[in-house]
């Protein structure tokens, strides 16, 4: 069982808005596949996808260490991102909404690691490995935003 100094409740609250965070995350990423034209896109998101459901697998099982059963995906968080749920069109948009959630998830670990004095090794490494692989999928939104010209379309 991973010990943390200040309490394992108040980690177990961090653990579970990543939890929430991955799955906004997953849903977001789902409604953008079916969006994107490019197939080459679509692959990159369809990976990026998987590797949510792979943090999210991770985080429920430090979880379950912890005692805390994680959250059901019957009852997880309803999708907020209003660029992917009020019709949002163009690749470009969609890569932008896209990147703001890998840059919420990138802050959310870093001050998981950074703000927890005492977590367990095994909980710093999945950590940290989430967090790299957070950061891998932001620079590619970035990249892909850079090399792409043209209009940010909104909602009418």
């Amino acid at each position: 069982m991973a010990s943390v100094i200040g309490g394992e409740a108040a980690f177990i609250g961090s653990l579970t808005e990543l939890i929430e965070l991955n799955w906004s995350t997953v849903d977001a990423l789902a409604a953008a596949l079916s969006r994107m034209n490019r197939p080459g896109d679509k692959s990159r998101l369809a990976s990026f996808l998987h590797d949510h459901e792979r943090h999210l697998e991770v985080l429920a099982a430090l979880a379950h260490e912890l005692g805390e059963p994680p959250m059901e995906s019957a009852v997880r968080p309803k999708l907020k991102s209003k660029a992917l749920t009020n019709g949002m069109v163009g690749d470009r948009a969609i890569l932008e909404a896209m990147r703001h959630y890998e840059e919420d998830s990138c802050a959310a670990y870093e001050r998981m690691i950074t703000f927890r004095e005492g977590l367990s090794e095994r909980a710093r490494d999945v950590l940290r490995h989430s967090l790299a692989v957070e950061r891998r999928h932001r620079d590619w939104f970035s990249e892909q935003l850079d090399s792409r010209q043209g209009l940010l379309l909104l909602p009418l």
